[in-house]
């Protein structure tokens, strides 16, 4: 084996990258001495033969990003020896199957902490082109989630890629400093039985030891809960503890880490629980926080090393002896990971696999890694003779745990028109899109005003398009832009851009150009597909090689589209961001497929079907129209240009299209038109919250045979994942969101992370979501994918929504609104879907929306937004219709929950996506005159007919209502002023109209008024203050005592 020089180390790393060693590191260094290599060990096998000079280099780049990669230790302290780690090339032949099976040393090397980093990359070559690199890091510089960053900066640099840097030197002990430890561990024994069948008796000396790994087809739900239940089982003990280690990055939200980073949680598994329990108590564990907790190698890590590392043998010697253990078994999981993110410099990467450590104190170690289509386990032992046969049994053991009939996530059945996407397990819509074409030719593929165009054609043309993406150096994984209407040029675009194995990036032609290349730039497009007549555009937005759909030449005979793995990027839609920056969701063609045989079962697509394509490309409801009927044998019917009613019109009439996917605004639209729905056998509304009111009125217009479906899905979920059916049998102001895909779990949670249970109807929680259709994250933006994708103790990585939902008593969910929509007014937590549900069910109203406005004087005021149901452009059809609405509500809500304002408007403006623009409806509040300033020196103020207009004009402007609606017998509360706009209207008059020491005069003279605060009253109340503010002292003396 051969390897890479070694140089003097850097005086300037040492200064740049230095940290103490942690009382968990000082553990795991006591244990090397001891002889366990305590070496963490990522497999990635492939095909192609990297370069070996190009690996050295991209170890020394992705050293700099990672400097923790080149750590030695300097007594009780981690410094930068300069040096990268180095490259070890194996002789051929030396593959990771036969490492595995024989037990020689290469994986069982320990590494030399003293001379050279603490880290290392084994080159093992295969037979037949293929082999392996498997990526080392002692335990004590590294987690295994530090262990996936470095190895992800190694394949970035072989790339040529952007560095993503982990310079932080957080470790452990770093992280509990800073957020404090939750307490102490209790004391553990060594009390606990292996999991083994029992053996020959065990010797003191080093235990052998051994892996198993095993592949499972699919992913498979709380898998660490499921592997620790079969590990219990296996003991035969009446109860096991079982360890899982938990990545404590979600507790530090500040730049990445790859130092140690783990603490464990146990479980006390009591003899036949089910795993559902265990699951459970490791969910209560995570939400009370234990694995912030200290534990007894903060005593250990007081001794000096020798005196560890004798304690550690002896508790070893008495372990061995005795079959008793700290632990029954260590259960982790790294979470997912995508093959194609390891591959560079001629080598693509086909799987991956950690190999657990052998610790000390524990017999068994298991490690699961996820991948888009499988689960790589593997499983370490520790024991006396004869431990292969018996690691064997309990492997089998461990198996049938997880891959049982309610475990692994399903595959999809076929729909009855047997579609093309139930073929192969591993297909993505590419294979799909070319084996319906092979089947179809002459079947319409697309219709629309420009005529039809048959499969065949647009499977030339799609060539056409990844043909010349190829010979302008597109290559797989690459971002294309696609800048393009609705029309079959836009089509053939997007399918030309997977077939050329890149990801597309939809564009909206109808954003400002600098939207267009800030979205360009950010996603690194390397080409971008248009139309045209759009050249000019896109060839201004960005410097990256452009192209006209329709006019590249056809691809040369014999052209074999690109075949994209389920882990390869198929698309980034950009969405925007909290803190203004659009961020691009990146999604995989294995959660492609997951959402396209979901919702084609759902939606009944079949070779009849005529789908309308009324979004932007840019919004991913587009995918509904681009690949459920183009899949199935069916049409896309396209509407180019804006919705208009001839145009709606003569997509239903003429085009005779069958099909909708709208959100519930763009429903509102379909239905002002008064078009005919009958045609129609399914309408799917998602997007937005679909009250009840309008799937009553949406049911109305559709025919016997529709199928009307409420469709929940965040971008990050690819597009939908959770669906209701409505039957008629809906109770509730709005429509539940339903039950998820089969490759979806949903989970509610509380505020503080705790898991909300089935049995716990009503209760709102926010709602998380794990499963195949999961995106891959943000694009280039790492922080924010901590965040909003974190990875539990179970392995298990899931998004969190930010959206909030009740479980109802059959099961399903109901949307509650948005986290960061909930305000609190004057203390009540205020959901405005809930209003807007209340809104709709009045006769006069088509639709509403709701939301929070700022009173001029800084207060939150609830505000209403109404479309009336004589018809939209009309705001003044009723007379005092804010009015009579709030009135309504006040029947029906408690009083926080009636607004404050009601506005009537002709319209409800629209994101590009279809949604109600929040933001862009007027604010109630914003277009009242400005105050007119008070002359402070003027005692007795202005003249007695005067003083009703002031305190109107006051009224109108806390109100956002029209000074000539507020007459002498209005009463604030009644015209929507709640208790905080009750104070800040009576300060504003103390301080415009009233001399500062008439301030308590006037609230005295309001008196029992508070209760009915008219405007006749008010005014009253300050023509008296005034007076009394321009009288003698003695006489103001004697009026206040009198008033007393």
């Amino acid at each position: 084996m051969t390897t890479n020089d070694s140089t003097p180390a850097a005086r300037s790393g040492e200064a740049a990258y230095r940290r103490p060693v942690s009382a968990t590191e000082w553990l795991y260094l006591g244990a090397h001495r001891v002889g366990s290599a305590m070496v963490l060990q990522l497999v990635v096998e492939g095909d192609g033969d990297p370069d070996p000079e190009r690996l050295r280099a991209a170890l020394a780049a992705a050293a700099e990003s990672c400097p923790g990669s080149r750590l030695v230790r300097r007594g009780r302290r981690w410094i930068d020896s300069g040096r990268p780690p180095q490259l070890r090339v194996a002789p051929d032949g030396s593959g990771p199957d036969a490492e595995l099976r024989s037990g020689t040393a290469w994986l069982e090397d320990p590494l030399d902490l003293r001379r050279g980093p603490g880290c290392e990359v084994l080159l093992l070559p295969g037979a037949a082109g293929a082999g392996a690199l498997v990526f080392r890091a002692f335990h004590g510089v590294m987690d295994g989630h530090g262990a996936l960053l470095w190895m992800g900066e190694v394949f970035r640099a072989l790339r040529g890629e952007p560095a993503r840097p982990a310079r932080s030197p957080l470790t452990d002990a770093g992280l509990l400093a800073e957020v404090g430890a939750t307490g102490r561990r209790p004391a553990l024994l060594l009390d606990q039985r292996a999991p083994l069948t029992a053996g020959p008796a065990g010797a003191a000396g080093r235990p052998e030891a051994l892996w198993r790994r095993r592949t499972l087809p699919g992913r498979h739900r709380s898998l660490t809960a499921r592997l620790a239940r079969a590990v219990a089982d296996a003991t035969g003990a009446p109860r096991a503890r079982v360890m899982v280690p938990v990545d404590l990055r979600r507790h530090h939200g500040g730049e990445p880490a790859t130092g140690n980073l783990t603490l464990p949680v146990f479980l006390d598994l009591a003899a036949g629980e089910s795993w559902p329990g265990a699951q459970a108590q490791l969910l209560r564990a995570l939400a009370d926080r234990r694995e912030l907790a200290e534990g007894f190698e903060s005593a250990l890590a007081r001794l000096p090393l020798p005196a560890a590392a004798a304690l550690l043998r002896a508790g070893r010697a008495v372990s061995l002896r005795r079959d008793r253990h700290l632990a029954s078994a260590v259960v982790s999981h790294l979470g997912r990971i995508s093959p194609a993110e390891c591959s560079g410099a001629g080598f693509t990467g086909r799987t991956v696999y950690a190999l657990p450590v052998h610790a000390p104190l524990v017999p068994v170690s298991c490690v699961a890694v996820e991948l888009p289509d499988r689960t790589e386990l593997t499983v370490g032992f520790q024991g006396g003779p004869g431990l292969a046969a018996r690691a064997d049994e309990l492997m089998d053991r461990l198996i049938a745990s997880v891959t049982g009939p309610d475990t692994a996530v399903p595959a999809r059945a076929g729909t009855a028109s047997e579609p093309v996407a139930a073929d192969a397990a591993d297909a993505t819509v590419v294979g799909l899109l070319r084996r319906q074409a092979a089947r179809t030719p002459r079947a319409t593929a697309l219709d629309g005003p420009a005529g039809p165009v048959y499969y065949a054609e647009l499977d030339r043309r799609s060539d056409a398009v990844a043909a010349g993406l190829l010979r302008r150096g597109v290559a797989r994984e690459d971002v294309v832009g696609l800048l393009v209407e609705r029309s079959p040029a836009g089509v053939a675009g997007l399918w030309g851009i997977l077939k050329a194995g890149a990801a597309y990036l939809p564009l909206d032609p109808h954003q400002p150009d600098a939207r267009i290349a800030q979205v360009l730039q950010e996603a690194g497009a390397v080409a971008c597909v248009t139309e045209r007549r759009m050249l000019g555009r896109a060839a201004g937005a960005s410097p990256c090689a452009v192209l006209a759909a329709e006019d590249v030449p056809d691809a040369p005979a014999g052209f074999r589209p690109a075949e994209p793995e389920p882990g390869q990027l198929a698309y980034v839609v950009y969405t925007s961001g909290s803190t203004g920056r659009p961020k691009g969701v990146q999604i995989e063609h294995g959660a492609l497929i997951a959402f396209v045989r979901w919702a084609a079962d759902l939606c009944r697509v079949d070779e009849r079907t005529r789908f309308a394509f009324l979004s932007s490309f840019a919004f991913d409801i587009s995918c509904f129209p681009l690949f459920l009927p183009l899949l199935h044998g069916g049409t896309t019917v396209l509407v180019p240009g804006e919705p208009t009613r001839p145009a709606l019109r003569e997509l239903l009439e003429r085009h005779r299209a069958d099909a909708l996917a709208v959100t519930p605004t763009h429903l509102d639209l379909v239905e002002t038109y008064g078009l005919d729905l009958a045609g129609l056998r399914t309408l799917l509304v998602g997007g937005e919250q679909f009250t009840r009111a309008a799937a009553d009125r949406a049911r109305r217009r559709l025919g016997p045979q529709a199928r009307l479906i409420n469709g929940y899905g965040p971008t990050e979920a690819t597009v939908g994942c959770l669906a209701h059916v409505l039957d008629g049998t809906e109770t509730g102001p709005v429509v539940p969101i339903g039950r998820p895909a089969p490759e979806v779990t949903v989970e509610l949670v509380d505020g503080d992370g705790a898991p909300i249970g089935p049995d716990q109807e009503g209760v709102v929680g926010e709602i998380l979501l794990s499963g195949v259709q999961l995106a891959r994250g943000y694009l280039g933006r790492p922080e924010l994918d901590a965040v909003s994708f974190p990875v539990g103790a179970d392995g298990v990585r899931r998004y969190r929504t930010g959206d909030l939902a009740r479980r109802l008593p059959g099961g399903e969910l109901e949307f509650v609104g948005r986290d960061d929509e909930q305000v609190k007014i004057a203390g009540h937590r205020i959901e405005p879907a809930e209003v807007q549900a209340a809104l709709e069910g009045h006769p006069a109203v088509r639709t509403a929306a709701v939301t929070v406005r700022t009173r001029p004087g800084g207060s939150p005021a609830l505000c209403a937004y109404v479309l009336t149901a004589e018809g939209a452009g009309r705001t003044g059809a009723s007379a005092g219709l804010g009015s009579a609405l709030r009135d309504h509500l006040a029947e029906l809500l408690p009083a926080h929950l009636v607004p404050a304002v009601v506005v009537p408007v002709a319209e409800l403006p629209l994101t590009v996506s279809g949604k109600t623009d929040l933001a862009a409806l007027p604010d109630p509040f914003g277009a009242v005159p400005a105050p007119v300033a008070a002359d402070a020196s003027v005692a007795v103020g202005p003249a007695p007919d005067e003083v009703a207009e002031r305190v109107a004009g006051v009224w109108s402007r806390a109100l956002g209502l029209d000074r000539r609606s507020i007459g002498p017998a209005a009463d604030f509360q009644d015209l929507g002023g709640d208790s905080l706009a009750v104070l800040e209207m009576l300060s504003t008059i103390t301080e415009e109209l009233l001399d500062p020491r008439a301030a308590d005069v006037f609230m005295d003279e309001l008196g029992d008024a508070m209760a009915e605060l008219t405007l006749r009253r008010v005014s009253d109340a300050v023509r008296a203050a005034q007076r009394s503010a321009s009288a003698p002292a003695s006489a103001s003396a004697s009026a206040k005592e009198a008033r007393a």
